[in-house]
């Protein structure tokens, strides 16, 4: 029996070594049988027992448990097998055949477990089964697992009561017939998100120089632009294959498909559901039915795929998402997957169509869709939960996979009764970026855009009235390559919007009298501090030294006097300079939008503090007179580590008091305001020669601006600012190189000139 199975292996290619042959009634059983493929070095075959059965219809094989196992790369492993496969399997002989009736030899198999990694250590491709059961009998082979797993890079998925049928072709090989699970689960790993570069606060606070970012490298590019060529071959080529191993009416239905998607922390569920596969007319369809819950009045809705191959494969894939409205929780997502929270009562209802162009270049998108009763925790919004959203889209456009081009020719989002319309095109120009956009919010009552917000977003304007009305129509158009010729970004408000109740906490008058507010201490605790008129350290408008007016209006507001609390001309600089640099570095906010932020708001950056901002400060302006928002901008605002208010912040600096501020010790305080904890001073106590220059060309700037007067300009000129000192020392001319003449700033610029950047240590 040893010198037959010798032989027989032989004919594969094989080498055989067998533990225990022992006779049995209907022929023999072979123990702890050891198979090796000389031709296959990266594979290892035992076998627990084989049972040889001899009968008048022929020759019967049952092989009971054993490891099938192989190390190494996919493609080597591959290789390694099709070439055995070719040599060995190939030939008619090779396995003795199904020729007659006499000489069938059926085979099955029970039991076996199948591992594969692409290496020992860490491996990132794998694939492991268990309970592998295999029967070949009459031209027909079923395969079945009671487990299997396959992981291949970020991919993992997972398999459980698996069976496949295959039949055999007249023309050789065999296709399969049928193909179910009882589940399967499938895991996709993305990339975490990188964290995006902190925007620096202020309207004119301009950052020391940072590199511009450098767009994408040519390869980069590339290979982008390739990305969308390649998962159309991807799709042709599964559908290439789907076709070739399918026998024609085949069936390849799953009746419970659970999807897993997973970015840095957060986590996207989705199924149970079901996939079906068929065949028609030169294109596979792939279809996917999450089970919609009768008692939940809910309707299906339909994921399709339409993928073309042999003679029609250069044509589109198509893809539709149709149908609901459908609760969240019926598509698979649990509370908690990417922050969402109360899905059960969150519905959806879309129809989008999606066409990639037969080259792979274009992705057109048609579609339309709502959610209601949205929830969801996220910082980058909000840092209390959002309840209850209504959001309604409607999309009609096309994009380059490379993201050389976006083009939008119908875009909608309606956010309660507020409508945000906007078309246009997006196009990357060599190095630069081309945007031509109009947007439009059509009017729409005050009241109704703040209840559209939903709970969390705005927790501060809970219980507040507004009256009016308000509208905005605008365009964006510029270049990033030629900024100083393309650059349009305009906008026309149409705001009657006023605020005529508003709770306790937000009321002004609580600021005419001593008042208590949080503050950040020296390791980012939180500080109680008192503050308002009558308390120590404040100081009253006219107490001020006006110096220090002139100098936070140079410095970060220079239209605070004539604007409402936003400043257009700023914000519109703000975006060609984040522009230019490619990142957002520098805010627009004006004084009053400051002001909105220190007595109201947390520090956290997200859009629920802009939002609140934007109302916040539209209430002070209508509230209190500009010198009353300087008094308490001045008074409030973070001079230093602790030092909350100018009379503190005079006496920490200079020894002096707030009214005693010369032009230059208040260009100083000004200039620190954006990074307040960051000091420019010298050995001895001299603020540094740059820093110095920089406080010279301010003022030249509030000059120019009528703020200060010639004989005040000439004065602070002269003058070195030293820490500790109430007496600034004056030389006896200003030193060469200042003036007038030639400096930055330009009358109405709106921009400080840029600090130097600090020393290095």
């Amino acid at each position: 029996m040893r010198h037959e199975a010798t032989r027989a292996a032989e004919r594969y290619g094989a080498v055989v070594a067998i533990d225990e042959v022992r006779p049995s009634f209907h022929g023999v059983k072979l123990h702890g049988v050891q198979v090796s493929l000389p031709e296959v070095p990266s594979a290892r075959v035992r076998f627990e027992t084989i049972d040889v059965a001899l009968g008048w219809s022929g020759k019967k094989i049952a092989l009971r448990g054993g490891d099938v196992s192989a190390v190494g790369p996919r493609e080597a492993v591959l290789r390694e097998a099709e070439q055995w496969q070719k040599r060995y399997l190939a030939r008619p002989s090779a396995g003795g055949g199904e020729s007659s009736s006499s000489g069938r030899t059926d085979a099955e198999l029970e039991g076996l477990r199948i591992t594969w990694q692409d290496r020992n250590d860490a491996p990132t491709e794998s694939v492991r089964a268990s309970d592998v059961n295999f029967a070949r009998q009459e031209g027909k082979v079923g395969l079945s697992a009671a487990e299997a797993t396959i992981t291949v890079g970020p991919v993992s998925v997972a398999v459980q009561g698996g069976h496949l049928t295959l039949v055999k072709q007249q023309e050789g090989g065999y296709r399969v017939a049928a193909l179910s699970a009882r589940s399967l689960d499938a895991t996709l790993t993305l990339a975490a998100p990188l964290e995006e570069a902190k925007p620096v606060e202020g309207a004119h606070a301009t950052p020391t120089k940072e590199p511009q970012a450098s767009p994408a490298p040519a390869s980069r590019r590339g290979k982008a632009s390739q990305r969308g060529a390649a998962m159309r071959a991807q799709l042709i080529r599964g559908a290439t294959l789907l076709d070739a191993v399918l026998e024609q009416g085949a069936k390849v239905e799953l009746d419970s498909l659970h999807a897993q998607v997973r970015r840095g922390r957060d986590t996207l569920n989705l199924g149970p559901g079901s996939l079906v596969v068929r065949r028609d007319a030169g294109r596979m369809l792939v279809e996917l039915s999450p089970r919609a819950r009768a008692e939940k009045e809910e309707q299906a809705l339909t994921f399709s795929l339409s993928v073309p191959f042999g003679e029609s494969a250069s044509g589109e894939i198509v893809a539709d998402v149709k149908g609901g409205p459908l609760y969240l929780s019926t598509l698979g997502i649990r509370d908690g997957d990417f922050g969402l929270f109360d899905v059960a009562k969150t519905s959806l209802t879309t129809r989008s169509h999606l066409v990639l162009s037969a080259d792979g270049k274009q992705l057109r998108v048609d579609g339309d869709g709502r959610v209601q009763n949205l929830s969801l925790r996220s910082d980058a919004l909000s840092d209390e939960p959002i309840a209850g959203l209504e959001l309604a889209f409607r999309l009609r456009g096309e994009t380059a996979l490379d993201g050389s081009s976006i083009k939008v020719d119908e875009g909608e989002v309606d956010l309660g009764a507020v409508r945000l319309l906007a078309h246009g095109r997006y196009d990357r120009v060599g190095e630069g970026h081309r945007v031509r956009a109009e947007f439009d919010v059509p009017l729409t009552a005050c009241q109704s855009i703040l209840d559209a917000a939903p709970r969390g977003i705005v927790p501060k304007l809970a219980g507040m009235r507004m009256a009016g009305s308000l509208a905005v129509k605008g365009h964006a158009r510029f270049d990033t390559a030629k900024l100083d010729r393309d650059y349009d970004v305009a906008w026309d408000l149409a705001n009657t919007c006023r605020i005529t109740e508003v709770p306790p906490e937000i009321d002004a008058a609580r600021w005419r009298k001593p008042f208590r507010r949080t503050v950040l201490g020296p390791a980012g605790e939180r500080v109680e501090i008192e503050s308002g008129p009558g308390t120590a350290g404040w100081v009253p408008y006219g107490a001020i030294s006006r110096f220090m007016e002139t100098a936070v209006l140079t410095t970060e507001d220079s239209g605070f006097r004539r604007h409402g609390g936003f400043d257009k001309e700023a914000i519109k600089n703000s975006i060609r300079d984040n522009l230019r640099s490619g990142r957002f570095m520098r805010g627009a906010s004006t004084l009053s939008m400051q002001l909105a932020k220190n007595l109201y708001l947390d520090r956290v950056k997200n859009i629920s503090r802009k939002l609140q901002e934007v109302v916040l400060t539209t209430y002070l302006e209508q509230e209190l007179t500009k010198e009353q928002i300087l008094e308490l901008y001045l008074n409030v605002v973070e001079f230093g580590p602790m030092i909350y208010g100018i009379g503190p912040a005079a006496r920490y600096y200079f020894n002096t008091s707030a009214s005693e501020l010369s032009l230059g010790q208040a260009l100083y305080i000004s200039s620190i305001l954006p990074k307040p904890k960051q000091q420019h001073f010298a050995i001895g106590g001299a603020v540094s020669p740059g820093w110095m220059n920089y406080l010279r060309k301010l003022m030249d700037i509030a000059h120019r601006r009528k703020w200060i007067s010639d004989e005040e300009l000439e004065e602070g000129l002269r003058e070195t600012v030293i820490r500790g000192q109430p007496a600034p020392t004056r030389a006896a001319r200003p030193p060469e190189g200042t003036g007038s003449e030639g400096e930055p700033g330009d009358e109405g610029s709106g921009d400080a000139p840029e600090p130097p950047a600090p020393p290095e240590d």
